[in-house]
């Protein structure tokens, strides 16, 4: 029978040794279409309907496909006779099959021709990509299913055109590369006058004109293409258009070297070449003497297979360069899979081997020819195709010593890793080197199981790491020929380790010099040509990862599922997959307890590729969506700072019913919001108080001159008890200055207004009679000076606030602050009645801020204890809670040392209270070598009654037994200490991993993170993966 032969492109028509088929109307041909996409496969009469009719199918479409399929059969094979069965479109069950040779069809041999001008681009064969191009532009030209019905023809039509656009753009820049300006802009015109709003494609229109000599057209172009875009869109044009008209303005010579989009350079530093690159190669010493070694054992006959795994721009292919380096009398074969060629068995590896049927070879055209009549859609197909391919690679390395590639392991077919397998468990008895290469991948991928058969086949895994700063620098220095200085290492480090990010920063400075920090200790901000070339190298991302990580990096530096789910506006389960997606390749890792992006380069470079005045708006709308998804308050607050839009109801709204909330937890977010609906005019007039009351209750706290705003309170306001709250307020903070007089004067002023409600009046003579004895109640008052009685303090019903702490309700404790910030009459008993549960209440809120990783709202709560000296017993003023602050913040900065002074300090304190905190202590004089002042701490816990849980931790630490660990951690937990057995699981952690037993290090890690991550204890959950997991914590800052 002759050859069947299909054109999809223009009218549908079909073709039979040279006679057009009659295939009736355009639902047939419709039908057919459908029928040639998916070409030997079944379809479904359902599937079908759905993809003829859509919503709108008829109550007859089930029969119209019956008579469709009936006259197509006679149409396509009309020797078929009456009643016998059908050869070329088939029944299946309740389905169609068209069965033809693919390559009939010119569609998939359009397809196929983009493929091949990929691998040959990727070979650096560009007149072969031209070649291929050319022929598939041809094959293209018409419109695709033209006429055609249907939303199935109206989504593929669409997609073949958008494949067209994309081979004319590729096969502009290889023409650009070759010298061929005038011929690219007379076929651009024409299209980029169609597709104006396609940036890539009027970006090389752009170029094209520059190097015709037309440069002032070209800058008008891009003036009205920006105008339109607009308009029409409502944003500005692309990165990539925009660099490609600010080049032409300044007649940039990377305008004429091909598409680089480097600047100019100067003898600052000098971008890396891909010479360059290829002695710069840093690192990797384990992993490049197991590849020597697997290619030095080709000379005897012995093979080796290895897996190189890392995140995208690791290193792996410089790893492979090197080490193949010194490879000789071999053949080295390299692939690439990727998602296009994974839908098309075996093809990537059958490619490179060159198993054709138009192979010189006569061995592997027969195996080509014995693969074509299999059916690869069917296990013994691949089988029998396995087969095939196995024994010719077995007679090709015996032959001569092969090297066989495989890059981008993720991407390859179920056959093709099937084949993998096969020829990783043959290769040890053959003179065969097997590198398969892939990035990390979601734990059901179906690689991971591969991975493991084949570690336990005896495949040399190796996972490549990030560079540690070290070899960063020896990379830098190899890349721009001179010693770094402190700016460049500092926006290197933004790399976190990844070798091609390193290698772009330097490649984007193009010779400038690294901007210096804006501030001591900040990181220089990353120049614009840095993030837009880090922006680019993100083009391997799915559209669901890329789309994820936009959101991320407008969310705070670290964030929660919960709050990346509510800025999406999706449940938060639908986001397992992309996120595992992001996690595997690296982009996002747990710390802290919360998610965060890896690489600070690449969140910046995320977050610059929104425009700004975008960003104000999705800021403001992530408040909104945090505050709806009930997120913490703090969270909304950072998104309403970032946005400094005109103050409106809504965030008044938030902030009349969270500000006590939020000043608990983040006072210095409180205080800048209270000053932006301050001098706001948006504000109602009936919330003005409100805020004004809110603003002097909380700058009390924080210890700061309330004189201007309390004052101005006191006389605008027409409410007797804000009045007195604020007079009250501002002769307090006189006192606190040191300016009793001023103070006495005002609260006598005070007290001669009739209006003074008499609760207030009893509270200023309490404080009056502060003015006249001294200070808090320790001093003590001549006998004949009276003192105004003090009004009872309110007893917090329960446990008490250090209760609270220890036991893990840290929520209780900033509760209880909320609630004395919010009541002016409870904070002013309170600073009167009981000043030492003040200080102490600051302390805990300082200690929960800085186990929670927010330093600057810990030091404001300190502040808020500076003034108020110790008073009474250690524990009861709260002296111990404000050295662990100061300790936690100076571990916190990096200053282990000043810790463990601070914690020491406590070793003199005869005291019960010191005793929980003395763990800290130990752990870290054992750190520091300081065994003595472990030991005593030791002993202080052991000597002191009721405190075994504490002597229990200090004594596994110092006689490194992860067993006493693991029986503290258990009697925290019996005592309902949540807080106490996470950190004791820590600690079981830290001594298992040393004692070499890593199974029962991670699952006593497992149990602290997820305790630590109940409390929102990053900092103890960043510590703790440091301690136990060193070789995965890198700085983030």
């Amino acid at each position: 029978m002759m050859r069947l032969k299909l054109e999809l492109f223009g009218p549908v028509r079909a073709w039979r040794g040279g006679q057009e088929m009659a295939l009736g109307s355009a639902q047939r041909r419709a039908l057919l279409a459908i029928l040639a996409l998916k070409a030997n496969q079944v379809i479904t009469r359902s599937e079908l309907i759905d993809a003829v009719w859509g919503e709108k199918a008829p109550a007859s479409a089930s029969g119209s496909i019956y008579t469709y399929v009936s006259s197509l059969r006679s149409a396509l094979d009309p020797e078929r006779t009456h009643g016998g069965a059908a050869e070329v479109l088939t029944s299946s069950g309740p389905g169609y099959c068209l069965r033809v040779d693919a390559e009939s069809i010119d569609v998939v041999r359009f397809e196929r021709l983009r493929e091949r001008a990929r691998l040959c681009q990727r070979a650096n064969d560009f007149p072969g990509a031209l070649a291929a191009l050319e022929s598939a532009l041809s094959l293209g030209e018409d419109e695709p299913l033209a006429g055609l019905p249907g939303p199935y023809a109206a989504a593929q039509r669409e997609r073949l055109r958008e494949l067209r656009l994309e081979l004319v753009e590729r096969r502009a820049k290889i023409m650009l590369d070759m010298g061929e300006h005038q011929q690219v802009l007379a076929e651009l015109r024409p299209f980029a006058a169609e597709h104006r709003m396609r940036d890539g494609l009027q970006s090389l229109h752009l170029l094209a004109l520059y190097r015709c000599g037309y440069r002032d057209e070209g800058v008008q172009l891009f003036e009205r293409l920006r105008a339109d875009t607009v308009d029409e869109l409502g944003i500005e044009p692309g990165s990539e258009l925009t660099l490609r008209y600010e080049q032409i303005k300044a007649d940039d010579p990377a305008l004429w070297r091909g598409l680089a989009n480097a600047s100019r350079t100067s003898a600052a530093v000098q971008p890396p070449s891909a010479a360059d690159d290829a002695g710069s190669f840093v690192g990797r010493s384990c992993e490049l003497r197991s590849l020597r070694s697997a290619l030095s054992g080709l000379a005897t006959g012995r093979g080796t297979s290895v897996l190189l795994e890392g995140e995208p721009g690791i290193g792996k292919s410089a790893l492979i360069s090197a080490g193949l380096a010194t490879a000789t009398g071999c053949t080295v074969a390299v692939a690439g899979a990727d998602e296009l060629t994974r839908h098309v068995p075996l093809q990537v590896l059958l490619d490179r081997l060159d198993v054709t049927t138009n192979s010189a070879d006569p061995r592997r055209s027969a195996v080509a020819r014995e693969i074509r009549r299999l059916s690869l859609d069917e296990p013994p197909g691949i089988a029998a195709a396995v087969d095939l391919v196995v024994g010719l690679v077995g007679t090709l390395c015996r032959e001569r010593p092969l090297v066989l590639v495989l890059d981008d392991l993720q991407w390859a077919d179920d056959a093709g890793l099937e084949l993998w397998r096969r020829l990783a468990a043959d290769c040890a008895g053959s003179p065969l080197v097997l590198i398969g290469v892939c990035r990390p991948v979601p734990g059901r991928h179906r690689l991971n199981d591969l991975r493991r058969e084949l570690a336990a086949g005896g495949t040399l895994v190796h996972v490549l790491k990030p560079l540690p700063d070290a070899e960063v620098r020896d990379l830098v220095a190899a890349l721009t020929g001179a010693e770094p200085g402190p700016a460049l290492l500092e926006l290197t480090r933004t790399a976190a380790g990844n070798p091609l990010l390193v290698r772009e920063i330097i490649r984007a400075l193009a010779g400038n010099e690294a901007p210096e920090p804006a501030a001591p200790g900040a990181r220089p901000a990353i120049p614009p040509a840095v993030l837009e070339v880090i922006g680019r190298w993100l083009g391997i991302l799915s559209a669901a990862a890329a789309e994820v990580l936009r959101w991320a990096a407008l969310l705070d530096r670290y964030f929660t599922r919960g709050e990346l789910a509510a800025a999406l506006g999706r449940p938060a389960d639908e986001l397992d997959d992309v996120l595992s997606e992001v996690v595997a390749l690296g982009l996002v890792v747990r710390a802290r307890g919360k998610l965060t992006m890896r690489h600070p380069a690449v969140r910046e470079a995320l977050y610059a590729r929104t425009p700004a005045a975008i960003r104000l708006a999705l800021h403001r709308q992530l408040a909104e969506a945090l505050a709806e998804a009930d997120a913490p308050v703090e969270s909304v607050a950072f998104h309403l700072l970032a946005a400094p839009l005109p103050v409106d109801r809504w965030q008044c709204e938030w902030l009349t019913r969270e500000i006590y909330p939020l000043a608990a937890r983040s006072p210095l977010s409180a205080m800048r919001l209270l000053r932006r609906v301050n001098t706001a005019t948006t504000v109602p007039a009936a919330l003005r108080e409100g805020f004004a009351i809110a603003t002097a209750r909380t700058t009390l706290w924080l210890e700061r001159d309330l004189a201007a705003g309390a004052g101005m309170l006191a006389t605008r306001t027409k409410d007797a008890a804000v009045v007195a709250e604020m007079r009250w307020l501002l002769a307090y903070a006189r006192l606190v200055c040191g300016d009793v007089d001023l103070a006495a004067k005002g609260i006598k002023e005070a007290l001669r207004d009739p209006a003074i409600p008499a609760n207030w009046r009893g509270m200023h003579e309490a404080l009056l009679s502060r003015t006249r004895v001294g200070w808090w109640p320790v001093c003590t008052s001549a006998p004949d000076q009276p003192v105004a009685p003090i009004p009872a303090q309110r007893t917090t019903p329960g446990l008490s606030t250090v209760d609270a702490f220890w036991l893990g309700r840290w929520e209780a404790c900033l509760t209880e602050l909320t609630q004395r910030l919010h009541g002016g009459p409870t904070l002013v008993k309170h600073t009167l009645g009981r000043p030492t549960a003040l200080r102490r209440l600051s302390g805990v809120a300082a200690v929960i801020a800085a186990h929670r990783g927010r330093a600057d709202d810990a030091r404001a709560h300190l502040m808020s204890v500076w003034s108020l000296a110790p008073a009474g017993e250690f524990g009861a003023d709260g002296t111990d809670f404000i050295l662990a602050a100061n300790a936690l913040l100076a571990e916190l900065q990096g200053q282990p040392e000043l810790a463990l002074s601070l914690l020491s300090s406590m070793l003199e304190v005869e005291d019960p209270v010191v005793c929980p905190w003395m763990p800290d202590l130990v752990r870290l004089a054992i750190d520091l070598g300081e065994h003595d002042r472990a030991k005593l701490a030791t002993l202080l816990c052991e000597r002191t009654p009721d405190q075994e849980t504490a002597a229990l931790r200090c004594r596994a630490l110092l006689d490194a037994d992860p067993v006493a660990a693991l029986t503290a951690a258990a009697r925290a937990r019996e005592s309902g200490n949540r807080f106490g057995e996470a950190q004791a699981m820590e600690d079981a952690a830290k001594l298992f991993a040393d004692d070499g037993k890593p199974v029962k290090a991670e699952a006593a890690l497992h149990a602290a993170l997820n305790a630590y991550a109940e409390l929102g204890a990053v900092l103890d959950a960043e510590r703790a993966e440091r301690r136990i997991r060193p070789e995965h914590h890198r700085t983030r800052r």
